[in-house]
């Protein structure tokens, strides 16, 4: 029989986790970016793997907030242009997909907020806004040994597991920022939930 003790632990873990990490975001930043995407005209979202699905979830909110919002890869996401706003999603910040759509995106003039783990990176190079949430990436050699060291990381929480959990979780925060500015409920949001499911 399982005692969910490993279960347990590890939720306890990745919370932790995640609270400092996003206690650890510069506050300065964190105010661009929610000006960045408050004036853009659309915002488009941009990750790989499970940072692209916690991508998606952030534009499912921000479309319910009323933004015009597109990720990266639809098949009806339009041009980027300069008065949009990309979120570029990337724990490693080197995620070749992530890092040309940057790239892309700045070279047009829109404006690029970096969500990543490591706040020197090629990602960072394109952004004008860096949200760095501190974590483990798959990229284990350039900070995992002495998270390790210190009783920060182990194999029970994965590659980017407390990077993506943290990010979701920082996102979601996010949304209840612009539902405070914006004055918006969840009755407001719901208004706006798909009805084809």
């Amino acid at each position: 029989m399982i005692e969910m003790e490993i279960l347990r632990n590890t939720v306890q873990k990745i919370a932790k986790h995640a609270i400092e990490a996003i206690d650890k975001v510069d506050e300065a930043e964190l105010e661009m970016m929610i000006s960045k995407i408050m004036d853009a005209s659309s915002v488009f979202i941009v990750g790989t793997g499970r940072s692209e699905l916690i991508g998606k979830a952030f534009a499912m909110r921000l479309m319910h907030l009323g933004f015009k919002v597109h990720v990266v890869g639809d098949v009806t996401t339009p041009a980027i242009r300069d008065e949009d706003c990309l979120i570029a999603i990337s724990g490693s910040g080197e995620t070749k997909t992530v890092t040309l759509a940057a790239e892309t995106s700045r070279s047009v003039g829109a404006t690029v907020v970096a969500v990543t783990a490591t706040p020197e990176s090629t990602l960072t190079g394109y952004s004008d806004v860096v949200i760095c949430i501190p974590s483990k990436t798959k990229e284990p050699w350039k900070y995992y040994t002495s998270g390790v060291l210190r009783g920060e990381y182990d194999d029970l929480t994965p590659m980017g597991t407390l990077f993506e959990d943290s990010t979701h979780l920082f996102l979601d925060g996010l949304i209840a920022e612009f539902m405070s500015i914006l004055g918006k409920r969840e009755k407001d949001l719901k208004e706006r939930h798909a009805i084809i499911e």
